[in-house]
């Protein structure tokens, strides 16, 4: 079953493809936080990340007469976003195989300040080192599915996925989570 757009999606779709600036500056505030979460958990660095996000919007203003208004905005938004993200990591790839021959694991790149990593707590620190370790794919099905709050159909819809295989992916994904979290949580009881 496809999700049904709100009627706010309906609205602001419609005045956005019509030119108002105003709805394309709350388009652009209401999904700025969803496009720049999924492209930092995709790409892992702030600049890289951030870079995307304008790349983001700029395809999604030059693509909105293409938009199919009867669906929710979200996913549609999510697809360009993990699109938008997989094409940058594909060319980093490139870049890095032909610099090195090879393809290199991605380093751990110091993204957090000290400040933020002294505020989070330490059960998030793991569990982002944790969410770190999974591919670029899985960590955006999970933000997509748990942070944005996205349902499998509209995960499926935002990555192009059948909804069976981001459900089997979702569950795999948090199935390594739970069996890297396991002895944590044994050490705790």
């Amino acid at each position: 079953m496809t999700p049904r757009p709100s009627d706010e999606d309906a609205q602001l779709s419609r005045a956005c493809r019509h030119g108002d600036s105003r709805a394309w500056s709350r388009l652009v505030r209401r999904f700025s936080p969803q496009v720049y979460r999924l492209a930092l958990r995709m790409l892992g660095q702030r600049q890289e990340a951030e870079d995307a996000c304008q790349e983001v919007f700029v395809r999604i203003h030059r693509s909105f007469d293409t938009y199919d208004a009867t669906r929710p905005l979200s996913p549609w938004v999510s697809r360009i976003t993990y699109n938008v993200c997989l094409r940058r990591l594909q060319r980093a790839a490139a870049r890095r195989e032909s610099q090195n021959g090879a393809i290199d694991e991605r380093p751990d790149d110091g993204t957090r300040s000290p400040e933020e990593r002294a505020s989070m707590s330490e059960v998030e620190q793991v569990l982002e080192g944790y969410l770190d370790q999974l591919s670029a794919q899985d960590r955006a099905l999970l933000v997509m599915r748990y942070r944005d709050g996205l349902s499998d159909a509209e995960v499926a819809e935002a990555t192009g996925m059948p909804v069976g295989t981001v459900k089997t992916r979702i569950f795999r994904a948090r199935a390594r989570l739970r069996e890297r979290l396991a002895p944590l949580v044994r050490a705790e009881t």
